[in-house]
């Protein structure tokens, strides 16, 4: 029997948007679909970072199953991560990227 492990990242969807959008303080979306690989990676990097970054309010979307989300910050493909503060998208980063610009965004936002 497999064991589900839990994430660190709070799960959002589309019903959540006004949520996300009225949260005070950053706020970092990683969208993503559970085939992407690059998703999966960045998944576990951006995990790393919520226990370094205890103010940051880190949520994960299926891109498949949140379409609006996708459509509201202009994300046109996974994997994609959408840097939030105080209900603006102030960075979006598509693709593969590394936990070192991640981190810079974190500390520079």
């Amino acid at each position: 029997m497999a064991t589900k492990v839990m994430s660190k990242l709070n799960s959002i969807e589309d019903r959540q948007i006004a949520e996300v959008l009225s949260h005070q303080g950053l706020t970092v979306i990683l969208m993503s679909s559970p085939w992407d690989g690059n998703g999966i990676i960045l998944r576990g990097i951006l995990e790393g970072f919520t226990s370094r970054y205890r103010s940051v309010n880190f949520c994960a979307a299926d891109y498949e199953t949140s379409p609006r989300l996708a459509r509201l910050f202009n994300l046109l493909s996974p994997p994609g991560i959408l840097f939030v503060k105080d209900g603006e998208m102030v960075q979006r980063i598509t693709g593969p990227v590394s936990a070192g610009r991640i981190e810079e965004l974190l500390t520079s936002i």
